[in-house]
């Protein structure tokens, strides 16, 4: 029976972060690698002539530039999504009844705020990375303190 709850939990803990991942990329689509470079861009350069060059050189440019763009929105919206869900899914996940869902909530919910820290760092003020950070860990400890330690 132990093994079950462990496979339940670990299944809940794993599968979660990876279904909100899509489910955003689902809406807001991440960009793919084939759309920031062309297959074939190298070997066009080669051939090319002066001028043929500088205009490849543009429109490497200017796909590596809307490649970022869209990269930069997927990992705002995957941010704003995953850190909520992943704190509503820790305070969840305290409150089960069912020790294996309880657990795998919590999992999940870490490693869905994980998910979206670590995809929009960069981009985070060093206050928002801060404050959001402080929360999930005020949380952890609330549940920790009243929750757990009962």
């Amino acid at each position: 029976m132990l093994a079950k709850k462990f496979a339940l939990g670990f299944g809940i803990a794993i599968i979660f972060p990876v279904m909100v991942h899509y489910g955003v990329s689902t809406f807001v689509p991440s960009p793919k690698w084939q759309e920031r470079y062309s297959g074939d861009y190298y070997q066009n350069y080669n051939k090319a002539t002066p001028e043929e060059k500088a205009k490849l050189e543009e429109e490497k440019k200017q796909r590596e530039a809307d490649w970022t763009a869209k990269e930069k929105r997927f990992q705002l919206f995957l941010f704003l999504v995953a850190v909520p869900l992943g704190i509503a899914a820790i305070l969840i996940g305290s409150l089960a009844a069912i020790q294996a869902v309880g657990t795998g909530l919590m999992f999940g919910g870490i490693f869905l705020l994980l998910d979206g820290y670590c995809n929009y760092w960069s981009e985070l003020a060093d206050s928002m990375r801060f404050l959001s950070l402080l929360l999930a860990f005020i949380v952890l400890l609330y549940i920790g303190y009243k929750k757990i330690a009962k």
